[in-house]
């Protein structure tokens, strides 16, 4: 697979699954009797969520061809169809759709210009389109850039680009609970009272009485991974007033200009 792309029973499901469903659920019942397309769709999670929840249909569309067979073997749904296609061609697909949904899509395209405009042309009269990327200024994502992310953008290039083809009427960041950040702090509490405890005087004595003994020596257990995985609850989709550097992604609702 792609890397980032989530595919379940790997570490990266865990941590991220809840996150991305929770746009889908966000925007599922604004899709009801909708025809919709999921652009970058991925293993297809999304697009059978949004069929679940009542679109006429969805058109999943990934470059992945690998993503595509597992959406078509894992996600299928008799409302949903799976395309390979490149989202920077979009128009050569010759889709007429009421919705689109693209999520963390446009920071993994050379060219985003290129599917934002072509979102315009495949989006029906009187429909909108929902779009989210990361926040290039999230504070939390430390000095080493992500290196799938080719294209990220502040969100004042987030609007001018999305303003350029559509009208944007609705802004959203999504954000960690304060649950989630609560959880985390205590976490690293943990980790830090158990580093004191293995290095302590007592058994740092211990260990070398059992390497003299050929025992294998004491050592604190990890943090079991279940105790890192995301849960409901652990992320906030809300209004956007103040952006701040503290906000994980912005979620733009745009309708088409005439």
């Amino acid at each position: 697979m792609i890397p980032e792309r989530l595919v379940p029973g790997t570490p990266e499901w865990d941590l991220y699954f809840v996150e991305h469903k929770q746009r889908y659920d966000f925007f599922a019942d604004r899709c009801r009797g909708l025809r919709v397309l999921d652009a970058a769709c991925g293993v297809g999670y999304g697009s059978q969520i949004l069929a679940k929840a009542g679109a006429a249909e969805v058109v999943g569309v990934d470059i992945s061809e690998e993503a595509i067979r597992y959406a078509r073997a894992h996600f299928a749904h008799p409302c949903v169809r799976f395309i390979n296609s490149d989202l920077q061609r979009l128009e050569e697909l010759n889709l007429s759709v009421d919705a689109i949904m693209s999520f963390e899509t446009i920071e993994h395209l050379p060219y985003p210009e290129q599917f934002v405009s072509g979102a315009r042309k495949v989006l029906k009269p009187g429909g909108f389109f929902v779009i989210s990327t990361p926040n290039k200024d999230f504070d939390g994502k430390g000095s080493t850039p992500n290196p799938y992310h080719v294209s990220e953008l502040t969100l004042t290039e987030f609007l001018a680009l999305c303003e350029k083809y559509f009208r944007v009427e609705e802004k959203y960041h999504q954000s960690h609970s304060q649950s989630y950040l609560r959880h985390q702090a205590l976490l690293r509490e943990f980790e830090s009272l158990q580093k004191r405890v293995r290095f302590s005087k007592l058994l740092s004595f211990e260990n070398r009485v059992r390497k003299l003994l050929g025992r294998r020596s004491w050592d604190g257990a990890p943090l079991s991974h279940k105790l890192w995985q995301a849960v409901p609850g652990d992320f906030v989709i809300e209004a956007l007033d103040t952006p701040d550097n503290s906000q994980l992604a912005y979620i733009l609702v745009g309708a088409g200009r005439q």
